[in-house]
């Protein structure tokens, strides 16, 4: 009876040995026959070959234009106004006369000083005359004397504060706005005006924070107008202020443009873009290529493996400034190496890879056939 039961026992376990087997061998015919029509997930993308370009980091910083000269024009003497030659806005060349206050009274007094000054001078010249045959004594010819003299003092005081009333532009330059008649009267130290300066060159200073090294004269900045970015002027360095600024800490620098490049108002702000380190030879790749996670900044290089096909590997870099679409890599990667741009946010790592034809459309998903 115990014989029958182990019969029957070893008969179940082995057909259950032989239907599991069994079942294993058509998972595995099953896999295989599945496995011979199904390819490989790949992506295609668009790539480029990493190149070096000569960068120097800069810093952009606002400045402002500054006049070759200027002066605020004022009255030493008060007066009523007789002559203006001033219109506003206007250019006036050096030695021109401005602005002239009444001097009749002056002028008046100065012929009765010359008159008798002339009268003074002929007395001591004959006083001399008689002085030589001892006619005359020596305090008389010394009296004659001090009567030349204190007459043309006292026309030189006459001549001097008419000059002082006739205001000639000391340089050529731009006549300010200003709301001046004829008939006038100016109290002594009036603002009259202001003249900017005309000169072949536009001066643009600004300043730099100490932590960056002191640029020295000659170096080269670019200048944009807040108005219009498009314009660019080239701009070099021709002053350094010999001190930083005491509340600022900031070292103060004027640089300089050519008239002829264009011309900018005094006080205009402008965007002064000025470097801070020495130039030299940086990896520079699309901002396309450049994928991100919280562990940092990767490219995808793209290992040749080929018919013409490639394996993605993730490489970590570390990036620098940007320069247009352009963005500098520091440090993890270098030139000559191909790497992924555009469709480069669809690669993994170890994923088969087919670079697109030049010009051809990108799809936005991974190629994943089966």
């Amino acid at each position: 009876m115990n014989i029958r039961r182990w019969v029957i026992t070893l008969v179940v376990l082995s057909l259950s040995l032989a239907g599991i087997f069994g079942y294993k061998e058509s998972l595995n015919l099953a896999r295989a026959q599945q496995g011979q029509g199904m390819q490989e997930p790949s992506a295609t993308v668009a790539g480029e070959t990493v190149q070096t370009v000569n960068y120097q980091a800069s810093t952009k910083v606002s400045g402002e234009v500054q006049p070759y000269k200027q002066l605020e024009l004022n009255n030493e003497l008060a007066g009523k106004i007789t002559k203006l030659n001033l219109v506003s806005g206007s250019l006036v060349t050096a030695g021109d006369l401005l602005l002239e206050l009444d001097h009749s009274e002056e002028s008046a007094r100065v012929i009765g000083v010359k008159a008798r000054l002339e009268l003074n001078r002929h007395t001591y010249k004959r006083y001399l005359r008689l002085q030589k045959n001892n006619e005359i004594s020596d305090e008389l010819v010394d009296q004659a004397r001090a009567e030349v003299e204190i007459a043309q003092s006292e026309l030189a005081v006459l001549q001097a504060s008419i000059r002082k009333k006739q205001i000639y532009a000391p340089f050529t330059a731009h006549v300010g706005i200003h709301n001046l008649e004829v008939g006038q009267y100016l109290d002594s130290n009036t603002q009259i005006t202001k003249l900017i300066g005309v000169y072949d060159y536009t001066w643009v200073d600004f300043s730099l924070p100490q932590t960056y090294g002191e640029l020295t004269v000659g170096t080269r900045v670019s200048i944009k107008t807040i108005a219009d970015n498009s314009q660019t002027f080239q701009a070099e360095i021709i002053a350094v202020d010999p001190q930083l600024s005491s509340s600022s800490r900031q070292l103060k620098y004027r640089a300089q443009f050519a008239r002829t490049s264009g011309f900018l108002k005094p006080n205009t702000l402008v965007t002064v873009t000025a470097p801070v380190a020495k130039a030299r030879e940086l990896v520079a790749v699309s901002d396309l290529a450049i994928t991100r996670d919280h562990l940092g900044d990767y490219v995808f290089v793209l290992e040749d493996e080929g018919n013409n096909s490639y394996r993605a590997k993730r490489q970590k870099v570390v990036l620098g400034d940007r320069r247009g679409d352009k963005v500098m890599v520091t440090d993890g990667l270098a030139p000559g190496t191909l790497i992924a741009t555009k469709g480069a946010f669809k690669l993994r790592p170890g994923l088969k890879v087919f670079l697109a034809d030049p010009g051809a459309e990108v799809n936005g998903a991974a190629d994943t056939a089966i």
